[in-house]
């Protein structure tokens, strides 16, 4: 271990998760060792955690008092969880107050997502539910070759406010990383961050898959390779086409791995080495169903998630609005966690400014999880760019309207970010339409409108 790596992982990232009271080595030590589990035994690890989240829940949520006040006392097996009514995303917004427990505990985290299906929510998370989530993220890492303490090249959103953007500042330096924004660039902007990843030299990349693939493309056009040669490339946010894949680890020289996710769980699945994607079976309990019909292994439905340790406002069989299927197969790589066989959620694109400036999708996702923060009114939702210069939004009311006042704050704020010159259109809707593949595409780009 380099004397840098040992020290961001043992003098800062170390201490700054115990003041935080999230015990993660120590749970990283144990996922490190379950993931070799045979089958049997990790369904008795979610059993164990199941028979103390419902009757948690039922006791300490109102919400759930009602939801799952069908179920058994007792919970004998783990098909006791499919009498449980599954939760959407608008739901979850709805009866937020009902859902939460009326004890969540100390040192909580509030976390707000901007909605990669186009409905923004938010959570209450306990520390130890987070330490969880957080060991199960770097043991998937770790399948991909880094570690605590490595140094990282983050592609990634900035935070719209100062307040934001300090915090991110304190988290990457605790985390050893460095920010290259994929929110207002262009190619004169690669050459800047060239420049900086020489001069920071990290051990890998992580982004949203779209924009390591721009950067990707834009050494194969000019005939370069990166000059620095990440250990791996780990991918998130959005679907990794195989093109995508293949573009990324030619200019970076790298091996790419995968990660699945969503804000209010955390990852749900990462990739190993022999390039499957296996779910934190540990952590939570991963259904595929077609409406409310379980499916088939193999057969695609929408990924339903249990979040086994979040005792704060439990998630029980709660919609992701992402599509997939669960494979039977045995991993080559001898982990006997579940195999996430495909996934068919969100795609991306970039929208592009009048004045040509770009901006990666998550751009607009911060805007709208902003205007979520203060209760602006809107349920789901979808942008579509046209032109340069026109932007239309497709809005699904909340139950409480999403007011005209709202709707000209949304298309100011919008407009000073990216240019008075944008024209913005926002039109009402009750419902918003996933394509025939089954992909949510919220942000919908100049290029493929």
């Amino acid at each position: 271990m380099r004397f840098d790596q040992f020290v961001f992982r043992e003098l800062i990232f170390r201490p700054a998760t115990c003041l935080r009271g999230q015990n993660l080595f120590a749970y990283l030590r144990r996922m490190d060792g379950t993931q070799w589990l045979a089958p049997s035994q990790l369904a008795d690890i979610q059993l164990s955690r199941l028979q103390a989240l419902l009757p948690n829940a039922r006791r300490l949520s109102p919400a759930y008092a009602r939801r799952l006040a069908g179920l058994p006392e007792r919970v004998t097996s783990l098909d006791t969880l499919r009498g449980a009514p599954t939760l959407s995303k608008q739901e979850l917004r709805n009866e937020h107050a009902q859902l939460q427990s009326v004890r969540p505990g100390l040192l909580c985290v509030r976390k707000t997502t901007g909605g990669s299906t186009g409905e923004p929510v938010t959570i209450l998370k306990t520390r130890s539910a987070m330490a969880w989530e957080l060991a199960a993220t770097w043991r998937g890492y770790g399948w991909a070759g880094v570690g605590i303490g490595d140094s990282q090249a983050r592609f990634w959103g900035v935070p719209l406010d100062a307040k934001g953007r300090l915090k991110a500042r304190l988290i990457d330096f605790v985390c050893h990383r460095r920010r290259y924004s994929a929110f207002d660039f262009n190619r004169q902007s690669f050459a800047d961050y060239e420049r900086r990843l020489l001069d920071f030299s990290p051990d890998w990349f992580y982004g949203y898959a779209s924009m390591l693939a721009e950067l990707a493309r834009w050494y194969a056009e000019t005939g370069r390779t990166c000059p620095v040669q990440p250990r791996a490339i780990v991918t998130t946010s959005e679907v990794l086409s195989p093109d995508d894949r293949a573009i990324i680890a030619k200019s970076f020289r790298s091996r790419v791995f995968n990660e699945y996710g969503c804000g209010e769980l955390g990852t749900i699945a990462h990739e190993c080495p022999a390039g499957r994607l296996h779910t934190s079976d540990e952590n939570m309990i991963v259904e595929i169903l077609d409406g409310e019909r379980p499916c088939r292994p193999g057969e695609k439905g929408e990924i339903v998630v249990t979040e086994l340790n979040n005792l704060a406002l439990p998630l029980v069989r709660y919609r992701t609005g992402d599509f997939g299927s669960l494979s039977e197969e045995a991993c080559p790589c001898g982990r006997t966690l579940k195999i996430l066989d495909q996934v068919f959620g969100r795609a991306y694109d970039f929208i592009v400014s009048p004045s040509g400036r770009r901006f990666h999708a998550e751009f607009l996702m911060y805007i709208f999880e902003e205007a979520q923060r203060h209760e602006i009114g809107i349920a789901q939702f979808q942008v579509r760019q046209t032109s340069r210069d026109t932007l239309h939004i497709f809005a699904v009311p909340a139950p409480d309207g999403f007011k005209a006042e709202a709707q000209q704050k949304l298309v100011e704020r919008i407009r000073t970010l990216l240019g008075e010159d944008m024209h913005i259109h926002v039109t009402l809707t009750d419902r918003i339409e996933r394509e025939r593949s089954g992909k949510m595409r919220i942000i919908v780009g100049l290029s493929q409108s």
